[in-house]
């Protein structure tokens, strides 16, 4: 019986430990919280598209609040996705 008790003791530590190691977060794990990376359709309704098309300012004002409203502090970069002509927003902390 003891020897049962220890071999579920010892097994339950080695899996604890094997677990701990592999939630040690890496430096791409840190570089991803860190940054957002967003596509807001044109059938979204926010007007980003047409923003985008005409070059107003208003294409920077709605890639910053978007970033805001994500809980991030500065727009990287904005402009359209090459693939479907949306909005694609880069935020970073």
């Amino acid at each position: 019986m003891r020897r049962v008790l220890a071999l579920t003791a010892f097994m339950a530590l080695g899996a604890a430990l094997s677990l701990s190691f592999m939630l040690v977060p890496t430096e791409a794990s840190r570089a991803a919280a860190e940054t957002g990376h967003f596509v807001i359709p044109a059938a979204e309704g926010y007007g980003a598209t047409s923003c985008l098309a005409s070059g107003e300012a208003c294409g920077a004002m709605i890639a910053q609040s978007w970033c805001n409203a994500h809980g991030f502090a500065k727009v990287v970069r904005f402009g359209a996705d090459g693939e479907t002509g949306a909005l694609a927003i880069s935020c970073a902390r």
